[in-house]
């Protein structure tokens, strides 16, 4: 693997303004609470799987663990398989990791079934167990239903720790964007947030994105946000 590969893929995915503290807990205390242990290098855990929906706040929480890592001088390392999964001997970027303290790998998903990945990200899962490093993976789904081919990889992954990132409740949702929105410096009212829920997708990293365009749209246009004005925008 080539330093600058592996650069690559950390710049497109890692997002600077990305925390725990950005992160809408929810029903997620337990997970949340193990993945600082493990970044601020508090725990070993040699693998850890997180799934679920997506845009549930798997990456978001991946790049968290990056970021308080890096915070408390480990040395982490991230790659979004969803931007490599389809390059050509591109499972090498798993090669030459011995320095890092913490592997975080999101989106199993993508390279499920994929012979080249699902071996050295088994070595990788040995490597971290026998080294004393710790390794978080994300995927939409728990191991036992991803279409994993290499049996061994996958009692490896059953062996660790899984955890599922539990969806907010609608309730939660409201909250949790008319913060987001006082955050930003507006107000979101009741009427406006139902609105978005019943007419768009509810995945609350969708949510987020939309209360970024509508944040951005507002104050270019100088109007107040309303139902009228939600209408008016449109949301792919």
């Amino acid at each position: 693997m080539s330093e600058q590969k592996g650069q690559m893929a950390l710049d497109i995915s890692i997002r600077d303004s990305v925390s725990f503290a950005s992160f809408v807990t929810g029903h997620n205390r337990e997970l949340v609470h193990q993945l600082r242990e493990i970044a601020q290098g508090n725990k070993l855990q040699s693998t850890l799987l997180i799934w679920g929906e997506s845009g549930g706040g798997k990456s978001h929480l991946l790049n968290a663990c990056f970021r308080l890592a890096e915070k408390n001088d480990r040395k982490a390392w991230f790659v979004a398989l969803a931007d490599l999964a389809e390059e050509a001997g591109s499972e090498a970027i798993l090669d030459g990791l011995e320095d890092h303290d913490l592997y975080l790998v999101d989106g199993l998903d993508w390279v499920a079934g994929k012979a080249g990945w699902e071996e050295r990200l088994f070595q990788l899962c040995n490597y971290s167990r026998d080294n004393d490093k710790s390794l978080i993976i994300s995927a939409t789904r728990p191991p036992t239903s991803l279409d994993i081919s290499l049996r061994d990889l996958l009692t490896r992954l059953m062996s660790g720790l899984t955890y599922q990132v539990l969806p907010l409740s609608d309730e939660q949702k409201i909250t949790a964007l008319q913060e987001r929105a006082h955050d930003r410096g507006f107000a979101l009212s009741d009427d406006a947030v139902k609105y978005m829920l019943n007419r768009y997708r509810r995945e609350t990293g969708n949510l987020f994105r939309m209360l970024e365009e509508i944040d951005r749209a507002s104050l270019e246009q100088k109007r107040l946000i309303t139902i009228p004005f939600l209408r008016s925008l449109n949301f792919d």
